[in-house]
């Protein structure tokens, strides 16, 4: 059975903002991450990947044009 959080935990990924590279606050809820860089305004939703030695944070190609 999957475990479903109710709680939206809050997270910076330092230097995560794919446009400018500033450290990017990532809100996550049940329905997912959410990002928004307080420095250039990016908006996006990262992908987290649990992988063998971590976690793996990448984007859609479609959010950085």
């Amino acid at each position: 059975m999957t475990e479903v959080h109710s709680q939206t935990r809050e997270y910076t990924l330092p230097e995560g903002c794919p446009v400018c590279e500033s450290d990017l606050p990532v809100r996550v809820t049940a329905t997912g991450p959410n990002a928004v860089c307080t420095h250039c305004g990016w908006m996006g939703r990262p992908f987290i990947t649990v992988t063998y030695d971590g976690l793996r944070v990448s984007y859609d190609d479609a959010a950085r044009a």
